[in-house]
């Protein structure tokens, strides 16, 4: 064959998705969530594409996609961080919103305030608090601060069923998002209650400016949308790809 007809055959084999690759990040809650659907997924529609994961927290995904070791990162962030990966970290690439993972209050079941739908958490100003990672422990903080008062943090542990066991046990509350609840599972003595104020992180996809050109990654941030969105947090906010200049 010429080199021109080979070129086609390339085009061709892009244009049915019959191969490429696409290299995924995803932070830890949405790897045993999220991430086997959309693997899944793409194994089904698009056989031939190539797909691997990492698991790795947002400033991680965030770098790796600027110095071209993903394609598509799965990040997110929460209201008023400080140190959000998607201002000046994620300049010159795209940052797309498309979801948000509702925030609730794990608690004994036994608990007083375990009562109704939803917790305010300035009536868990005495208890002790289990906290997560450390953009999780300085959103906890700031939850805490806005209610009044500075939590009593007894143990902080990044692993989900640690923290709905140590609530199980009696040794403290917690906050986390749904998708490490689900990622972990509801335990026997631990009840899930929503925020008062309705608390939530914001879940993005982050690639490389015009990396939806390339067919394999457009058809993974798609999917990746949709999934999203069918578990039911796809905000009002929701707008096209936007590439980051500065801070947002």
């Amino acid at each position: 064959a010429t080199a021109l007809e080979a070129a086609r055959g390339e085009l061709a084999e892009l244009r049915g998705l019959r191969s490429g690759r696409v290299r995924i990040m995803a932070f830890p809650s949405a790897s045993p969530t999220i991430v086997p659907e959309l693997m899944a997924e793409m194994s089904r529609r698009h056989p031939g594409v190539q797909v691997s994961f990492v698991e790795a927290e947002p400033p991680e995904a965030v770098a790796a996609v600027r110095e071209d070791r993903a394609d598509l990162a799965l990040t997110f962030s929460y209201p008023g961080d400080r140190s959000d990966p998607h201002r000046e970290s994620a300049r010159g690439l795209e940052v797309t919103t498309i979801g948000v993972d509702p925030m609730h209050v794990v608690l004994p079941d036994a608990h007083p305030l375990a009562g109704g739908e939803t917790v305010d958490l300035a009536g868990l100003a005495a208890d002790a608090w289990i906290a997560g990672c450390p953009r999780c422990r300085g959103h906890l903080l700031e939850l805490c601060d806005t209610a009044g008062f500075a939590p009593r943090i007894a143990v902080e542990t990044d692993n989900f069923v640690a923290v709905e066991e140590l609530v199980a046990s009696g040794l403290g509350v917690a906050v986390l998002p749904a998708l490490a609840i689900e990622s972990a599972g509801e335990r026997a003595g631990v009840a899930v209650r929503g925020t008062t104020n309705g608390d939530r992180r914001t879940l993005h996809l982050v690639t490389a400016r015009g990396g939806r050109g390339v067919p394999a990654v457009a058809v993974a941030a798609e999917a990746l949308t949709r999934l999203v969105a069918r578990r039911g947090g796809t905000p009002s906010d929701t707008a096209p790809p936007r590439t980051i200049e500065g801070d947002v």
